[in-house]
């Protein structure tokens, strides 16, 4: 299986009246259910008649059982570690299991039922400068839960990789010719050449990999407390650092002063998790990286499903945007920044 084999293949429809009686039949659960757009599986949002709120997904067919159960163990695993933090609690089947094997429409689908995590989806909150500071820090006691998770699953070959940048330079032709192709490929080129040979040295562990403001959940009044770290979708083992670079690539041109969003986030981080000098000196290059590939697949998706360009084009012109402020005349100020965001006090 390659690495875009899951962002290519569509999952079957589902209806909802289909995806409730399989919960029911395998979890004893019923309630309201409405689908949620998602990348690649389909995901429904349950409202129980107690008022609970469950998550029912059905994994993309194309996905290897090993990897989702990675993810669903790393679930577990987290909220064995540290029960206090706002992750999905996995809801047992009828019979005990962590997941259930389900055919639609021929193909096998692994069904799970999360718990919700309420709140305010970050995408949709004000941006504050402690709102940051509670990403990072819960970020890194994130990363702290998953330091001793080890699964034969975590060893995945996903496109949404920081360490495989370099190999999406095949996919930026899908970008309209111009300035903005030739900066991207003009850092993917710089990548290959001094940073991705660093990488294998660097503090290797599983990751979630993927905390963008769509990932994680915010209180509904101040919007500076963290109630959900959801969607253990792109979860790997990576160098540590790409789980701090990824989260900070959706921050670049935010905060009220040039990088403060990056400073104030990799500071808690750093409190809680202190980085390695080495990490610290490419941080700013793994950040750049993320963006760069945010770029070169949404570019290339959008491209193959038209349908549905606007979902997956979402974050596209802040990651171009934040890609020019970290390889241009700022990128100077932006290593000289995280690298004072680090030092300990």
């Amino acid at each position: 299986m390659t690495a875009g084999d899951v962002l290519t293949t569509v999952a079957p429809p589902i209806s909802p009246d289909e995806a409730g009686a399989m919960m029911q039949r395998h979890f004893g659960v019923t309630g309201g259910i409405r689908e949620l757009s998602s990348e690649r599986d389909r995901n429904f949002h349950v409202t129980a008649p107690d008022g609970r709120g469950y998550v029912l997904k059905f994994t993309n067919p194309a996905e290897s059982q090993l990897v989702t159960g990675f993810q669903t163990g790393a679930m577990q695993h987290v909220a064995a570690r540290d029960p206090a933090l706002p992750v999905p609690r996995v809801v047992p089947t009828l019979e005990g299991q962590a997941q259930a094997v389900v055919q639609v429409e021929g193909s096998a689908m692994v069904l799970r039922l999360l718990t919700y995590l309420d709140g305010t989806p970050l995408h949709a909150a004000p941006a504050s400068a402690g709102q940051m500071r509670a990403l990072g820090s819960t970020l890194a006691r994130l990363d702290l839960a998953l330091a001793d998770y080890e699964h034969p699953g975590s060893e995945r070959d996903l496109l949404w990789d920081i360490t495989r940048t370099a190999g999406v330079a095949d996919r930026l032709h899908y970008l309209a010719d111009g300035p903005r192709r030739r900066m991207v490929e003009r850092f993917i080129a710089r990548f290959a050449e001094r940073v991705a040979p660093r990488l294998p040295g660097l503090r290797h562990q599983v990751i979630h990999n993927d905390l963008n403001p769509h990932n994680a959940v915010v209180d509904p009044v101040g919007h500076e407390t963290v109630t959900g770290i959801i969607d253990f979708g792109d979860a790997l083992k990576a160098p540590l650092v790409n789980d701090l670079a990824t989260a900070l690539a959706y921050h670049v041109t935010s905060g009220e002063t040039p990088f403060g969003s990056l400073v104030e986030m990799t500071r808690a981080y750093n409190a809680v998790l202190p980085l390695t000098a080495e990490e610290v000196e490419l941080l700013p290059e793994l950040v750049a990286a993320r963006l760069a590939l945010t770029i070169a697949i949404t570019g290339w998706r959008a491209a193959e499903y038209p349908d549905n360009a606007a979902y997956i084009l979402r974050n596209s012109e802040r990651a171009f945007a934040g890609l020019e402020k970290l390889t241009g005349d700022e990128a100077a100020t932006a290593h000289r920044l995280l690298h004072l965001a680090c030092q300990r006090v």
